[in-house]
């Protein structure tokens, strides 16, 4: 505990970190997810029709037309330079060629290399074209004399109930935030467990904290960690009020489990911390490990990717990563409701890491007594 008072960077790499982390994301993911998105529009017909569909897609949830190009070439330069997220051109005799069944195009470009952005611009163009159309058919019908009734069985014949399972409101941040601050909880526990124990290595003083623990390293590495185990377990349960209590994100279990989970998370990446540092008792080194195995993790956590898309090969990894674990428990609890023995085996999974200390046992206690590993 003196040396966590004693030196900025165990404060910075744990509460302010966190801290930080918490207000970025949950200011950025207030709304849900990005909303009015500039796009820009290259009107070549210029006709009634085609200034209705403009408005029509200004109304909608992600588009927001904040230019009008003049030329096809004009807003590409304005897309490739960030000005736009996309843009949509109507041709010349785009009016007269919907009135006489020509069927006129609409084309739209989005710029996908901002996936989010890309993907929610074309799911409303698209959603605005296929609406406009629609109008249009309703229209020659109707003038054509057909019932109400009869319309709408011929344009729209088959009609689609959609229902978002586990996160009605397609909040970004309900699923994001609950794997990237996680990951970068399991980061920093990574790290600080490796520095909280490397450092005695690396300034030679290693001999001096097992003689305070009576040349136990059982007792070393636990008067060592636990400490960070309190402050990281706080931390975490914060993080689960801010987005039960405070934002409101799903939770259709009880909230005791996700503290369980929290803390047997902080304990499972601290057991993977001094495993990092035993097979490696070098400072450098196991930091380099421990910052690789922190970002993979939040790759095998099973959200941005399924991992039961991922090859047979690697699936397998994923079981080695508790950020996949505490995600399994989060979907079954949080998101699904669904009974805790479904997750029995994610907690058993935690519950294992905690013997991964006991491999590098003898290796660890030799290295801090005989001091025989490079510092530099």
């Amino acid at each position: 505990m003196k040396r966590m008072v004693s030196r900025p960077i165990y404060f910075i790499s744990s509460v302010l970190t966190m801290a930080f982390c918490y207000v970025f994301f949950f200011t950025f993911f207030n709304e849900g997810q990005p909303n009015k998105m500039p796009i820009g529009i290259v009107d070549l017909d210029n006709s009634a029709l085609s200034r209705q569909f403009v408005r029509n897609l200004e109304t909608t949830q992600q588009a927001q037309i904040v230019m009008y190009p003049g030329s096809h070439k004009e807003a590409r330069e304005e897309m490739q330079e960030g000005n736009i997220y996309a843009f949509v051109e109507i041709k010349h005799n785009f009016a007269s060629d919907a009135i006489s069944n020509r069927r006129p195009s609409i084309t739209f470009y989005i710029n996908d290399s901002y996936l989010i952005a890309g993907s929610l611009l074309l799911k409303d163009i698209t959603y605005m074209s296929a609406a406009t159309s629609i109008g249009m058919q309703r229209k020659v019908l109707r003038a054509k004399g057909m019932d109400e009734s009869r319309i709408m069985g011929i344009i729209q014949p088959v009609v689609l109930n959609t229902h978002l399972i586990g996160n009605a409101w397609a909040n970004y941040g309900t699923y994001l935030l609950n794997v990237i601050l996680p990951g970068i909880l399991q980061l920093m526990v990574l790290l600080m467990t490796i520095f909280s124990i490397g450092v005695e290595l690396k300034e030679r003083t290693s001999r001096e904290w097992m003689a305070t623990a009576n040349n136990s390293m059982f007792a070393a590495v636990t008067g060592k960690l636990l400490p960070f185990t309190v402050v990281f377990t706080a931390l975490g349960i914060i993080c689960n009020m801010l987005l039960y209590k405070y934002m409101h994100y799903p939770m259709n279990s009880s909230i005791g489990w996700m503290y369980l989970t929290t803390f047997m998370f902080v304990v499972a990446s601290q057991a993977i911390g001094v495993l990092l540092i035993g097979i490696t008792p070098v400072l450098r080194d196991a930091v380099t490990l421990g910052g690789v195995f922190g970002m993979l993790g939040v790759t095998f956590a099973g959200s941005t990717f399924p991992i039961e898309q991922m090859p047979r090969g690697v699936r397998i990894f994923s079981d080695f990563f508790p950020i996949h674990h505490y995600f399994n428990i989060y979907v079954n609890q949080a998101l699904n409701g669904v009974a805790i023995s479904n997750s029995l085996i994610s907690f058993l999974f935690l519950l294992s890491f905690i013997i991964l200390p006991f491999f590098v046992y003898n290796r660890l206690k030799k290295a801090a007594i005989n001091q025989n590993f490079p510092i530099k």
